[in-house]
């Protein structure tokens, strides 16, 4: 994955976490606040959907990157035994 795509995978993820980090602060401040809607069913309902889908969104961007890094490792990982077994075996 060239350098520019990781960097974009990586602006994706952040801006998920910070709407993640947002909607968490929004939903419990609201649900703090003493006679706020928020703590109604409706109120409560709302805010955890809301956070829900941001929760969603921000695990799944994590996954990506998750995936990403694990197959860069894999990769790396085999090439480097790849190689060190040609020098063991040249080098016997």
């Amino acid at each position: 994955m060239p350098e520019d795509a990781t960097r974009r995978l990586l602006k994706v993820f952040g801006i998920a976490m910070t709407d993640f980090e947002d909607q968490t602060t929004q939903a419990l401040d609201r649900l703090k606040a003493p006679g706020s809607p928020a703590q109604s069913p409706g109120g409560v309902l709302a805010l955890a959907e809301q956070w829900l889908k941001a929760n969603g969104e921000v695990m799944a961007r994590w996954l990506e990157v998750t995936r990403w890094l694990a197959e860069t490792q894999a990769k790396t990982q085999a090439e480097l035994l790849r190689v060190m077994a040609q020098v063991r075996e040249r080098d016997g």
